[in-house]
C-alpha cells in the first residue's frame, strides 16, 4: 500500500507550493512540481505518477494541453487540468485529451478534492480485465484520505450494515459505501461473493473444508447458494 503519487505542472512556484501542502494534508504524495511541459513529460515518464494536475497556461513552447497529450500518448494517468481562462476555445482543446476533471482558478480546497474524488471514481468504474489483477485502485476512507492499493493485496470484503471492510493481510479499511457497490467496482473474476456478508479474493484461498474458506488465518463460512459460483472458478485435482 502506497501513498497517491501527484504530479504538479504549474509555473507559478507559490501557487504550486500550496497546492503541494493541501495535497499532503490529505496524505498523498508529491512526487514533483514542473513548472514547463518539457520538464513535466520527462518526469510523468520517470516518476510514474497515479494523478497530474496540469496548469494550461504555462511558460515555455508548450502549454499544458500540448503537454498532457504528450504524455498520454506514452502512459494512462488522469489528468486534471487548473486554468484561469474558461473560454469555449480552450475548453474544447482540453476536451479531446478527455481529461478527469477542470478547475477554474481561484479554487477552494473542497474544489480540489473533489475533482480529485471524481477522476478516482472514475478510474473505479473502468472495467478492470483478469489479466490485470496488479492495476491499483484508490479507496476513500471516512477520514477523506485517498489509499491505494492493489488488487493482489485484497484478502476479502466484508459488509457491515451499509459499510464495507476492505481486509488485507496488513490492514482492514472500512469504507462508507455496501460490499454489493464495491464488488461492482470491482468487476474483476477473481472476486466471487461466497455469502450475503462476504466476498473473497478467489487467488488468496489457501484451502477448503466442506463449507469452510481458509484465507490465512480467517476461515470464511460459505453459503450453499454461492458455492457453485466458486466451484467453477477453482481448478481441482482429484
Amino acid at each position: 500500500m502506497e501513498k497517491i503519487k501527484v504530479l504538479i505542472v504549474e509555473d507559478k512556484l507559490l501557487i504550486a507550493e500550496d497546492i503541494a501542502s493541501r495535497l499532503e494534508k490529505h496524505a498523498m504524495e508529491v512526487v514533483a512540481i514542473c513548472s514547463s511541459g518539457e520538464e513535466a513529460i520527462e518526469k510523468a515518464k520517470n516518476k510514474n505518477p497515479d494523478l497530474i494536475l496540469m496548469d494550461i497556461e504555462l511558460s515555455g513552447a508548450m502549454d499544458g494541453i500540448s503537454t498532457a497529450q504528450t504524455i498520454l500518448q506514452q502512459q494512462s494517468v488522469p489528468v486534471i487540468y487548473l486554468s484561469d481562462y474558461t473560454d469555449k476555445k480552450t475548453l474544447d482543446r482540453a476536451k479531446k485529451t478527455q481529461p478527469a476533471n477542470y478547475l477554474t482558478k481561484p479554487f477552494h480546497e473542497a474544489d480540489l478534492i473533489r475533482a480529485i474524488d471524481l477522476a478516482f471514481s472514475n478510474t473505479r468504474n473502468t472495467p478492470v480485465t483478469s489479466n490485470r489483477l496488479s492495476r491499483p485502485i484508490f479507496l476513500r476512507t471516512e477520514s477523506q484520505v485517498y489509499i491505494k492499493l492493489d488488487l493482489s493485496e485484497i484478502l476479502y470484503l466484508e459488509a457491515d450494515r451499509s459499510y464495507c471492510k476492505v481486509i488485507t493481510e496488513t490492514r482492514t479499511f472500512t469504507l462508507s459505501t455496501s460490499m454489493n457497490n464495491v464488488y461492482e467496482q470491482l468487476n474483476h473474476d477473481d472476486f466471487v461473493k461466497v455469502h450475503r456478508s462476504h466476498i473473497v479474493n478467489v487467488s488468496q484461498i489457501t484451502s477448503l473444508d466442506g463449507n469452510g474458506i481458509r484465507i490465512g488465518e480467517t476461515v470464511i463460512q460459505m453459503s450453499k447458494e454461492y458455492r457453485d459460483d466458486l466451484m467453477r472458478l477453482l481448478k481441482i485435482i482429484r
